[in-house]
């Protein structure tokens, strides 16, 4: 098998490529796949997403100073906080 990102030849039973720390997808890509990710990422108990928003409305100082001096895996990344709100929005005003 070979890691679609960097192209460098992988084992057969790794989760992630060992040069470029890609994750190995080896599922295909359809609506239940896109569900169970969705599911997984924001839906869970130890969800980012809820702790992001609850966190920028009581306390958003620690929110911020915590993402610049590094703290990235404890809440979501800024990009998909923007584009969730985003979306949001718009479903809002249609």
């Amino acid at each position: 098998m070979e890691c679609k990102n960097c192209q460098s030849t992988l084992a057969e039973r790794a989760d992630y490529c060992s040069f470029c720390g890609a994750k190995i997808i080896r599922n295909r890509l359809n609506l239940r796949n896109l569900w169970t990710e969705f599911t997984e990422q924001y839906l869970n108990l130890d969800n980012t997403f809820l702790r992001t928003i609850k966190h920028l409305f009581t306390k958003p100082k620690e929110v911020i100073l915590g993402y610049i001096n590094g703290q990235r895996k404890r809440y979501l990344n800024p990009i998909s906080l923007y584009a969730i709100a985003l979306t949001f929005t718009g479903i809002l005003f249609f």
